[in-house]
């Protein structure tokens, strides 16, 4: 009790806000959370965690679900009016045909600034352990679907978002921006992005862009064990993906 009103003492509107942002970004899987999974997901005390959720249940943001909670139908349909949320509302059938066609881990990725964050993700049960989720963020420039993005975008704005020794999340990742703008060229030539366990080990992806307008406003990629061999099998359904979604945006984004 003492540390509930500590809390509410000290805390002001934006570290209010914060908490409830911290809170609703545990639920970007969909799934139903318990107050102990949320508390822990989000790293506030359980006490916090019941208090701002009661806020967020108020105000229409989370529901209950069962012994848990969920997020409420009205901050998905928000999402779905976003820009990104338009873009995958379009391209999920897309997606799905080509899930079905290749029986790999699709990814639908958009950028934001040096980061790509995933919007969508479809796998099998065997294709499970691929390290990512929706509302995920990993570094561009270790992903083949960040890469098709960053080949697509003003260079001024790479540059910016490249300098000095990158971060890598393998041995495998990229380190040098020279070698980064030099692999992006060869992108923007093919129209195909790859790599190559530089995001997980194990795992290799190729990737297109989705280009409307000349700009590339997200991106889709096939992830399988690199064991599986070479991804030139994969490129021919990838592009009538990105294709046929590309001709699909244009009445969804007016």
């Amino acid at each position: 009790m003492v540390e509930g009103a500590a809390v509410r003492e000290t805390a002001g509107p934006s570290s209010v806000m914060q908490k409830a942002f911290d809170l609703l970004n545990v639920f970007r899987n969909g799934r139903v959370l318990t107050l102990s999974e949320v508390a822990r997901r989000a790293g506030l005390p359980k006490s916090t965690a019941y208090r701002v959720l009661g806020m967020l249940v108020r105000v229409g943001a989370v529901e209950h679900e069962g012994t848990g909670y969920r997020v409420a139908f009205r901050m998905m349909a928000l999402g779905a009016a976003s820009p990104e949320g338009a873009v995958r509302h379009v391209a999920l059938p897309y997606l799905l045909d080509l899930h079905r066609a290749v029986g790999h881990t699709i990814h639908l990725c958009v950028l934001r600034g040096p980061e790509v964050v995933y919007v969508e993700k479809l796998y099998t049960p065997r294709a499970r352990l691929f390290a990512t989720e929706v509302g995920m963020a990993l570094p561009a420039h270790c992903t083949s679907v960040g890469k098709a993005l960053l080949a697509h975008t003003d260079p001024d704005l790479v540059e910016s978002t490249t300098t000095g020794r990158l971060r890598a999340l393998t041995a495998a990742s990229v380190r040098d921006p020279a070698l980064l703008r030099r692999e992006l060229r060869r992108v923007r030539q093919r129209g195909v992005a790859t790599d190559v366990e530089e995001a997980v080990p194990g795992r290799s992806c190729v990737a297109m862009p989705i280009v409307l307008g000349g700009e590339a406003v997200a991106a889709v990629s096939i992830g399988f064990p690199t064991e599986h061999g070479p991804n030139d099998v994969f490129v021919p359904p990838l592009r009538r993906t990105v294709s046929s979604i590309a001709k699909a945006l244009p009445g969804a984004l007016t």
